[in-house]
Order: structure tokens, then C-alpha cells, then sequence
């Protein structure tokens, strides 16, 4: 339920793209960065308190879904584009951080917090930058 309610906030499922990945992606428009980012923020305290109420199994499927809905069709890519592998591999092993916590209390907030500063600061960056998933 939560997986489809946060797919259509995202605005629905990716699209799909050429062999690179990249070809048929949106150029760069003012905010689209952070929107995204915020989205992927919100999806981690959806699963954050899922987790805090005991529904622990449903939110590590959450924050995959957020990973793989949200972060990875295009804030990675462009993170990967304009930033650098590392940053992206950065924010990758912190979602693993993120679900490998999820179960401890003393620790799930603020793994969810490290991660959303990365993702933050990263599509920050993107945004002073006017990144765009096309190659220039």
C-alpha cells in the first residue's frame, strides 16, 4: 500500500531510457533537484516512523522502494554525472547503512538523518551547478 501511495507522489513509475541511460531525460528546470531530494526525504521519515511503530520488515521494503523509485532513475545518474562516482557510491552505502539500522532504535534517526544531509548537499550542488541528465 505505502510502495503505491509513494509511487504516485513521485509521479508515477520511471521512465524508460535509451542503452546510456541518459538520452530522453529532462533537461535542467529551477527546483527539480531539490524536489527530488525532498521526495526521497520524506519517503526515509515515512520509514523511520513505519520502523518506530514496530512495522520494521515494511519499512526496510519502503527505503527499497525509495531507493529504487525515487533515487535511482535520475538523482543518481545525475549525482554520478555531475558529481562523481563516489559521492553516488557515498549515498548508496548510506541506504544500506539506513536498512542495515533500521532495526535499532538508537541508531535508525540518524542513519535516516546522514542520509537525507548527503542527498541534500548533493542535489544542492546539482542545482548551483543547473545540472542537467544530458551530456553538454
Amino acid at each position: 500500500m505505502w510502495f503505491l501511495l509513494f509511487i504516485v507522489a513521485c509521479g508515477g513509475p520511471a521512465k524508460e531510457v535509451s542503452s546510456d541511460g541518459l538520452a530522453g531525460l529532462e533537461a535542467f528546470s529551477s527546483g527539480m533537484w531539490e524536489q527530488r531530494a525532498l521526495t526521497i526525504r520524506s519517503g526515509l521519515t515515512e520509514a523511520v516512523t513505519m520502523a518506530e511503530a514496530g512495522e520494521k520488515k515494511e519499512a526496510r521494503e519502503f527505503i527499497s522502494a525509495v531507493y529504487t523509485g525515487s533515487f535511482e532513475p535520475e538523482l543518481e545518474k545525475a549525482i554520478r554525472l555531475h558529481l562523481g562516482a563516489r559521492v553516488a557510491l557515498e549515498i548508496e552505502l548510506a541506504f544500506g547503512q539506513l536498512l542495515k539500522s533500521i532495526g535499532n532504535r538508537r541508531t535508525r534517526s540518524e542513519s535516516a538523518e546522514s542520509l537525507s544531509e548527503k542527498i541534500n548537499q548533493a542535489a544542492g550542488i546539482l542545482e548551483s551547478k543547473a545540472a542537467s541528465l544530458r551530456r553538454e
